[in-house]
This record gives C-alpha cells, structure tokens and sequence, in this order.
C-alpha cells in the first residue's frame, strides 16, 4: 500500500498530500489521487455527502473539467448509482475508440472504467469513477476495493469530526449570545466552560463561582460589591452520561429590574389599598347609620342608600382582596389558628348565599357529612367556602344548580362547591388561579369580578398545608375540590 495513502486511514497527512488540518475537499481529492494511482488511472471523479446521510455530490476531480463531470450521483443511476446501490464495484469496457471525455486540456479518451464504493461497514459513504487506457490487472479492482474502504472509513472519520466541530461552535455561540452568566466548573474547581457574560462577572471580581460543593441544587442571590444590581445564581451537579461527575453548572440571571417593578408593583398596591379601605369603611359605616336610624326614608332614598352600601361593600371586599394578596406574595400570611368545624362554617356559608342564589334563578344545596374538627383559621376557611360559593351563584344563573359537599376522606376534610355552569376550558384551567386572571366565559357572559377570588382560596387553602383542584369541561360546569389535612 503506498505510502502517502496508509496517512489516510492513521489520520496523519504529509504536507505534501492535503493540509495539517484537512478539510473534505482536500481529503477527497487525496483519496481520489491514491485510488487512481493504484490502477493508473489517467483520469477521475469523487462523489461524497457533506455530511452524515446526505446527498453524494462531487467533492473531487483529476484530469477532467469540474463544470463537466455530474455535479450528484443518485443511487441506481448510471454506472456510479449502480455502485452506490449494489455496494459493490462496477466496470465497463469500451469499443477500441474508447470514450470520449472532457479533460482539462481537451477531449481524451478512456477504454475502461472502474466505478468503486467507499464504504464504512454497511453504508457507502462515498463513490470514486475512475477511466483507464489499460485494464486494471485480474485482482486489481479487488485491491483498488480495499483502499477505497479505507479511503471510507478516513471520510467517515472527517464527518464525525465536522459535525462536532460544528456543534462546538453552534453551541459556543449560543452560549455568548445568552445574556445569563454561564459556566461549568470541573470536580476539582477548575473552570471547563464559561460564556462571555460569566467571564465579565468573574473579571469584575464578582465571586460567581463560589457555591457550595456536593450533589443538591443550589438557590441564592448575590449583590456584586459597589452595585445595586442582584443577581439570582442557581447551581447543580452535572452528570457525565453516567459515567461519572462532570462538574456543576452555574447559572446566574440578572433580576434587578424584575425584583425593582415587583417592590414598586406592590408599594403601590398596598398604598392604593390602605387608601381606598379607610374611606369605604366610612362610607359603609354612615350609610348603616342612616338606613338605621329613626329618621323616615322614603322608598326611592333607601333603595338609592341600598344601592350605595352594597358596592361600598364590595369595594371593600375588594380592597380586603388585594391587601390579603400582597401579604401572601410578600410572605407575611398569618393565620389565627383554633378550632375549625367545617360543617358548620360551611352551613353559614350556604345560608348568607342563598338570597343572592334566589335573587338570580339558582338553587344552593348542602350536603353535610360529619368531620372531625381541625386547626386552622375559621375566618380563613369561611372566605374560602364564600368565594368559591359566590363564585358558582356568579356563573350558574336563571335555573341553575350549586351544590355543596362537606365530607372526611382519610386525614383530610374535603370540601367540594359544583355548579351546572359553562364550564371552563382545558387550557384556561391552570390559569384561574392567578391573580387578576379570569375565564374567557367570564367576559363573554359580562361577569362582574376582578380575578382575586380564586388568588385568595388557594393562598388561605396552601396556607393550611391543604390542596385545591378544578375539574371542569366547557358546558358541562365546574367543581372545586379542597382537601384540607385534619392533622
């Protein structure tokens, strides 16, 4: 085997055949030199994929015009398809004139040729048409078949190597373009990757790296020194494709514009609140006083100050909303912890409902099992069963149907509140309990409501260690489902 071509398959190639580092064309074209030099060749053409599965285009000419020679082979067609497709070498003979080519100082002409598959295995990774004035010897396409194996496997091998070199740079880039501070810090502190972001942290003196070792995910925020910028870092062990521990990946965001509209968001909520809830409290407080008192009203005023009083309250109910929500977010939530008995709370609740459920068209319905009492925050529990209830009188309507169900299942006291109402879709369900998040049914059907209810329920339901589930399809009404623990 000569020399310059057993460089094919080692992976070590002399200056004088292709590059130090060879690209596919040059490797192809030193391929092509040593497969017709083996059968003297005067002429030739090599068809490769680019990349792993891809099409076969020519990567390789000798002795022939590039703009004359096919520019893709397709498996099955001519004699180097046949090759392709039979994985096998492919000659022909021509008459004594020979055929005719296009060379690259004019016409010549070839009395035999020789289409020969580079293979790896199974697959053909490339094929190599070469044309002789002389028959190759009796073994020599047997031979010429074993180095263009070879020839296969280094073209294999280059593939490979692109396509990683490739997915470095992609993913070296993807990494600089990331605005979050990135890095992978080896078993022993050492440092195997890092993005542009993280190495400004870490030129700044910033200590983004310093996190505790061992196999848990890591949480914290940290303050470069001289700024005011907070950075949210996160870390967690990095497995080696269970072959080992790679290191820790660390993560760090910077979140100070977030944390800075968040502080604002809620300064200004609580102060709207505080605001709006002294006031209402008087305009509630004199208008019982005057509907009270022993002063006559007539027909139209009363009605007029009923009016008042019943939007005084829920503005205050309201702003009570918003409040308790701030506190919840802000995790100041404080619960008045005693006895709790459900049912009874739940009996209160069905009756303040009733004249509201009446008023609309719908019936209420109570189906109280007995359940052990529980620890918890009564007022609490009772906002919660008066949400949820006002909630299904809200969406149920002229000849509905609410239906609420007290009941001990295991170390949990449940508590379901049903109606027959539109319903809420599959998408929308994870939502509702959002703050300020409504069903779409709920501005089609005009409901009146800010989106705060269902907020609140799941803070004072979590809050007790408890769970809360919707269960609902479109026209087909919704269930809530608490489950609060009895321990």
């Amino acid at each position: 085997m000569p020399a310059r071509f057993t460089s094919l398959m080692t992976g070590h190639y002399p200056a004088t055949a292709v590059p130090a580092q060879p690209d596919l064309a040059a490797l192809a074209g030193a391929a092509l030199d040593e497969l017709a030099d083996a059968v003297g060749a005067e002429v030739g053409a090599l068809w490769g994929a680019r990349e792993e599965g891809g099409e076969l285009v020519l990567l390789a000419a000798r002795g022939l015009a590039r703009d004359a020679v096919p520019q893709s082979v397709t498996a099955g067609e001519g004699l180097s398809g046949r090759a392709v497709a039979e994985s096998r070498a492919v000659t022909a003979t021509h008459a004594a004139d020979g055929l005719q080519v296009v060379g690259l100082t004019g016409p010549t002409r070839v009395a035999h040729e020789i289409h020969v598959p580079l293979r790896l295995g199974t697959s053909v990774i490339a094929v190599a048409a070469l044309g002789c004035l002389a028959a190759p010897a009796p073994d020599g396409v047997e031979r010429l078949q074993t180095l263009a194996d070879a020839a296969g496997v280094a073209l294999a091998h280059l593939q490979v190597n692109e396509a990683a070199r490739r997915e470095a740079r992609l993913g070296r880039a993807v990494l600089d373009a990331t605005p979050d501070a990135i890095a992978l810090v080896g078993p022993a502190g050492q440092v195997l990757v890092q993005n542009e972001p993280m190495r400004a942290l870490l030129a700044d003196g910033v200590p983004a790296l310093d996190v505790p070792p061992g196999g848990a995910e890591h949480h914290d925020e940290l303050t470069p020194a001289g700024t005011r910028r907070l950075l949210a870092r996160w870390s967690a062990p990095l497995e080696n494709g269970g072959n080992g521990d790679a290191g820790r990946i660390v993560v760090l965001r910077d979140v100070s514009a977030e944390r800075e509209s968040e502080r604002l968001k809620d300064e200004v909520l609580a102060l709207v609140s505080h605001e709006l809830r002294t006031p209402l409290t008087s305009i509630v407080g004199y208008v019982d006083l005057v509907l009270d008192g022993s002063d006559p009203l007539t027909p139209d005023v009363r009605r007029f100050l009923e009016v008042v009083e019943r939007n005084a309250r829920r503005m205050l109910r309201l702003v009570g909303d918003l409040l308790f929500v701030a506190q919840v977010e802000a995790g100041r939530l404080e619960l008045a912890r005693a006895e709790v008995d459900l049912g009874a709370i739940a009996s209160d609740a069905v009756e303040a409902a009733r004249p509201e459920a009446e008023r609309v068209g719908s019936t209420i319905v109570l189906d109280a099992e007995p359940v052990r009492t529980f620890t918890g925050d009564r007022d609490r529990c009772a906002q919660v069963l008066d949400n949820l209830i006002a909630n299904a009188v809200k969406f149920t309507g002229e000849g509905g149907h609410i239906q609420v169900t007290v009941a001990e299942r295991g170390e949990f006291a449940v508590l379901e509140v049903g109606d027959d109402g539109p319903g809420i879709p599959v998408e929308e369900q994870a939502l509702v309990f959002d703050r300020f998040a409504r069903a779409s049914g709920a501005s089609e059907r005009a409901v009146p409501g800010a989106g705060l209810g269902l907020t609140v329920v799941k803070a004072i339901v979590e809050g007790h260690g408890g769970e809360i589930d919707v269960f609902s399809a479109p026209g087909a009404g919704t269930t809530m489902r608490v489950a609060l623990p009895l321990g």
